[in-house]
């Protein structure tokens, strides 16, 4: 093999591990906690929020732990582990801002509504 081509195929495994590294951080999936349009809400679009983040909060707890991510981030790069526990963790701590938010609205919206009928 000639010198530029060892120079090649240690550029393209470079790049390889760079995307490889990139894909495997965990994604900023934090949501607002209030929305302006959260107030016009009826109760089922209300309900339907809620249980859309109920399968987000999910989906964020699975982000956390021993995951396939942080088991190849320790064999490249061990501190990425950390960084993707700490945004797993805000990406959780978000969503159940939300949902409590949303819970305080559906109940004064809806469960106060029909305790006055």
């Amino acid at each position: 093999m000639t010198e530029e081509f060892k120079i090649v195929n240690l550029k393209i495994a470079l790049v390889g591990t760079g995307l490889a590294f990139l894909n495997s951080c965990v994604s900023n999936q934090a949501v607002r906690t209030i929305q302006a349009r959260d107030f016009s809400l009826n109760c089922d679009q209300l309900q339907f929020e809620l249980a859309d983040l109920g399968a987000d909060f999910e989906d964020a707890k699975d982000d956390s732990g021993i995951t396939g991510r942080n088991v190849g981030l320790a064999i490249v790069f061990w501190p990425g582990i950390i960084v993707n526990e700490v945004r797993a963790n805000k990406n959780q701590d978000s969503i159940d801002d939300r949902i409590e938010h949303l819970t305080t609205l559906y109940v004064d919206k809806c469960i106060g509504s029909n305790s006055a009928n």
